[in-house]
């Protein structure tokens, strides 16, 4: 009996005298933080508000939970002013071991003022869902919310960030659109994730290049089947680098419809602005043993011409080798296979012969061809000069007969 006695008050003097054992409830904290005019100064001395209205936590995901479940340094009421940083990784061990090894955590265990922390882009008590159009971090708000830094001027600036206006190139893309229309389309976190963000060069990154495909297949699936059988893919896999993903065609913040004038992947832009790039490239061509010329014969070309003339229903690169499942022409699925011209070439010209699907559009590779051509080119463009410049002779001496006659029937008359 005296044992349990001893114990009991022992217990009850350790219960008395140690206030961190004593549970602090919401109502309590709020006895305070209740009150709009609540405000304290940081050590540079900005005045922030610690006013945290009922409604607020009420709304987020949250609500069920005690103000020292997130802030357990607070072990007796009125606490500390200043109280240690929230450890969200406490509960999201996943989230917080993710941006421990992002571009993000790097920054923070750099202490540098700019690295964002989970409130930077969640919040605090007002936490909501992704679902909840009203979430900083819904489809809809991720790009104003990443954009605080990404659009900062000085943040670009101190950290050397290569993109400078990421988020205002991507608003006036397609998927920027789509997204403030509340469509689902493609926003910050679905391209470079939400938490594990890394730079393009890991190849651990979504934005990795052989990742890229992946990346945009999550969406774009039926496309990304067609790419994967491409020779563009095969080659990337096979450790050409230098062989086009997605962004390489599209672009990566400013893709655009192709039926946008605007967009590279437009009928008028794609020779120049996406195959151009690599398959106008002596380097490349060098490289890889590419078939050299392959623009500049198809700008030469009927189609070429015309469309530089402003033809838009002319054949341009993919309406023959195709867009995505781009393959060579000894590959019986290829449009520019010699079973498929004849279909290839119906898509524009009616009821084409065998025939009219053998003229070459690319007469390069055959030097002796080439010559050919060229020389029936001068034999052209000097029988235009000659045919032209005795015309004009022609018509410059009958002008001068008809003047010499004209006078003298005139003074004749006289």
């Amino acid at each position: 009996m005296r044992r349990c006695v001893l114990s009991l008050w022992i217990l009850m003097w350790i219960l008395g005298s140690a206030p961190q054992l004593q549970a602090q409830t919401r109502e309590e904290c709020q006895e305070c933080h209740a009150d709009p005019e609540l405000t304290t100064e940081t050590e540079s001395g900005e005045e922030i508000s610690l006013f945290v209205p009922d409604s607020v936590f009420d709304a987020s995901v949250h609500a069920d939970l005690e103000c020292i479940d997130c802030h357990a340094d607070i072990v007796e009421l009125p606490h500390e002013d200043t109280l240690k940083a929230v450890d969200c990784g406490s509960c999201h061990e996943d989230e917080a071991e993710a941006v421990a090894k992002s571009v993000h955590g790097m920054e923070l265990r750099a202490r540098s003022p700019d690295a964002p922390a989970c409130a930077d882009c969640h919040g605090t008590h007002d936490i909501l869902p992704m679902d909840n159009p009203a979430s900083r971090i819904s489809k809809a708000n991720q790009p104003e919310t990443c954009g605080r830094c990404h659009s900062d001027p000085d943040i670009i600036a101190r950290n050397q960030i290569p993109m400078v206006a990421p988020v205002a190139i991507y608003e006036g893309s397609i998927h920027g659109r789509l997204t403030q229309e509340r469509e689902d389309a493609a926003t910050c976190s679905d391209c470079h994730r939400g938490h594990l963000i890394l730079t393009p060069l890991n190849p651990a990154s979504s934005i990795f290049k052989l990742e890229i495909p992946n990346t945009c297949g999550k969406c774009h699936e039926a496309i990304y089947e067609e790419y994967r059988i491409s020779v563009h893919a095969r080659a990337l896999q096979q450790g050409a680098k230098d062989a086009p993903v997605c962004t390489d065609c599209h672009g990566e913040h400013d893709i655009l419809r192709p039926e946008n004038p605007e967009s590279p992947t437009s009928g008028f832009r794609v020779p120049v602005e996406v195959c151009s790039p690599c398959h106008a490239s002596e380097r490349l061509a060098k490289k890889y043993g590419l078939t050299p010329a392959r623009v500049t014969t198809y700008e030469n070309s009927y189609h070429g011409l015309a469309l530089r003339g402003g033809k838009a229903t002319v054949a341009n690169c993919g309406s023959c080798h195709g867009v995505h499942a781009i393959l060579p022409s000894s590959d019986p699925r290829s449009p520019i296979h010699r079973d498929n011209l004849v279909e290839t070439c119906g898509k524009c010209h009616p009821n084409p012969t065998e025939n009219f699907a053998r003229g070459r559009i690319h007469p390069v590779g055959e030097e002796a061809e080439a010559r050919v051509i060229q020389m029936v080119r001068w034999i052209y463009v000097v029988l235009i000069a000659v045919v032209i410049g005795f015309m004009v002779l022609h018509n410059f001496i009958d002008f001068i007969a008809k003047a010499k006659r004209l006078r003298l029937a005139q003074h004749g008359h006289g």
